[in-house]
């Protein structure tokens, strides 16, 4: 960005930076400087922040800290086909999540493994193993789920003609029309970004309505209001309280210091402004859980906000923490274990917490494997072609053709180049990428290395974008991630893979983030990537 620079923050903690865009003859640096302070006042206006908490700067104020988030400075553009595609196949995927939740002799061949080599994982299936012997007494579990995606071309057919595509009036690159849409990963369990998706799409469409932005054609976001929904269907099938309480609540799980309360909080009030309005009040996980939350008679989930007040009967528990594996100390096991086996409708439940590692969306690609969980052709099928080549990490047998070709992709940088290794951990920060696998292997013994699976890279195409963050501006090629939101309520039928009784699934809005092409991760929290609205085409 030539013309636009960045002031020095004072500190890590700082509002958003001044982007100041010097004087020119340019037409193009007005208008920047425009969308700039529109955005800003937008974002403030709205919501649209992460919050810094007290505990977390040095600075002296009686009051919170808060600055902006990450957003496109302009909506960048993504290919309507694969947008509309993604929403179709949201249903499948609920009804495919759902079952591998309720089949838990098939996930135990998978995550007893790993929770051997692994000791998060060991720790929640342990906790599993414990509610099992105790007996679950909530039939009903509710589910809000979230697949992403990146648009993948094929390096080998396509080099020498992709490119960027940089403005509305050229031509359409090759590459776009070539292009798949492929599912970097699935996610089970506290997915965020609904809400600042939903803010990030509004303000550009009010841009565009006071004639800041061109006019583009953006899709509508209804993110926040069916997470909102899915939350008030599940608290309405658990029923009335059973215990001597007065009303019924909804308890959400949150971690200490929380910066990303602009994406929580806006669901607690749009419950409470519902008719009748709904309840719901905020935990820290672990301790706090153990402190506030005791099991009635008939192991009704009662929560107590004070030692004075009356308790309350908790209908569903909404996990937005317990995902980080710090957060399993012995308090966190026993609260865990307390939530789960609790009369509270689950979301989501432990087993489809567990549902959502990486090495369970390895198995789902082996070949024979989805037909075990979906009974339609046509589910499968267009399933599978989302899928991207990805191979266990465990020691090779005899004979195991993957195998061999895994240990010489793994100790090759140039073999490596184009693939990923992910553990299974929520979150961006986690994967290791192309040439820093073999010396990241290197430092992990063998035995261990079977808690990571070997994806193949999706190779994005990158578009023209203009993104602002508290830390940086920058113009240039960005790809993006379009994330697609699914809900749902479903009934455990019987015994281990018998297939649930959907009541309710349904897509339920999207989140769109942008990044810079030459940065790896996308988390728009930890500072990578950028909330944004995809400019259908």
């Amino acid at each position: 960005m030539d013309r636009v620079r960045q002031t020095e923050k004072e500190t890590s903690y700082s509002v958003m930076p001044r982007v100041v865009v010097t004087q020119s003859d340019s037409s193009g640096d007005d208008k920047l400087e425009r969308i700039l302070f529109e955005l800003e006042d937008y974002q403030i206006s709205h919501g649209s922040l992460l919050k810094i908490p007290r505990a977390l700067t040095d600075l002296e104020s009686a009051v919170a800290v808060a600055h902006p988030i990450g957003v496109s400075v302009v909506p960048t553009r993504f290919p309507r086909l694969h947008f509309e595609h993604a929403q179709d196949i949201q249903p499948f995927f609920n009804e495919l999540y759902m079952s591998v939740s309720e089949d838990y002799d098939w996930l135990e061949s998978i995550i007893r493994p790993l929770g051997e080599v692994d000791e998060h994982v060991g720790k929640l299936w342990s906790i599993w193993e414990r509610v099992r012997e105790k007996g679950e007494v909530q039939p009903l579990r509710c589910g809000i789920f979230r697949s992403d995606y990146m648009l993948h071309y094929n390096q080998k057919s396509t080099e020498g003609q992709h490119g960027i595509y940089t403005d509305p009036s050229d031509q359409v690159d090759r590459s776009v029309l070539d292009s798949e849409l492929k599912q970097v990963e699935f996610n089970t369990y506290s997915c965020a970004g609904g809400t600042h998706a939903n803010i990030v799409a509004n303000m550009h469409r009010y841009l565009i309505h006071k004639g800041v932005h061109e006019t583009a054609s953006l899709p509508a976001n209804s993110s926040l209001m069916s997470i909102v929904e899915a939350l008030a269907v599940a608290h309405q099938a658990y029923g009335p309280p059973i215990s001597q309480t007065c009303q019924a609540a909804i308890l959400m799980t949150v971690q200490p210091n929380n910066v990303n309360i602009c994406d929580e909080r806006p669901i607690e009030y749009a419950l409470l402004e519902r008719k009748p309005p709904i309840m719901l009040f905020r935990v820290c996980f672990g301790g706090a859980v153990l402190q506030k939350c005791r099991l009635g008679p008939n192991r009704e989930l009662l929560f107590q906000l004070t030692p004075e007040t009356v308790p309350i009967e908790i209908s569903v528990v909404y996990q937005r923490a317990g995902y980080d594996s710090h957060e399993y100390d012995q308090k966190g096991i026993d609260a865990r274990l307390l939530l789960e086996i609790s009369r509270a409708i689950k979301c989501p439940t432990i087993l489809s917490h567990m549902a959502g590692f990486k090495k369970v969306q390895q198995a789902l690609t082996r070949p024979g494997v989805l037909e075990r969980f979906l009974s339609s052709e046509k589910a499968v099928g267009t399933l599978r072609h989302t899928f991207m080549p990805q191979f266990p990490m465990d020691p090779p047998e005899d004979g195991d053709g993957d195998g061999i070709m895994i240990e010489k992709i793994t100790r090759d940088r140039k073999e490596a180049t184009n693939y990923v290794l992910k553990p299974s951990l929520e979150g961006g920060g986690h994967n290791i990428y192309g040439a820093d696998i073999p010396d990241f292997l290197d430092t992990v013994p063998r035995e261990a290395r079977s808690k990571y699976i070997l994806m193949e890279k999706i190779h994005p195409i990158p578009m023209h974008g203009v993104l602002v963050s508290p830390e940086s501006t920058f113009q240039g090629p960005v790809v993006s991630e379009l994330g697609v939101l699914g809900t749902c309520l479903w009934r455990r039928k019987g015994g281990s893979g018998e297939r649930p009784q959907i009541l309710e699934s349904s897509g339920a809005g999207w989140t769109f983030k942008t990044k810079s092409k030459h940065v790896e991760e996308m988390s728009v929290v930890k500072g990578y990537g950028c909330f944004d609205c995809p400019s259908l085409f």
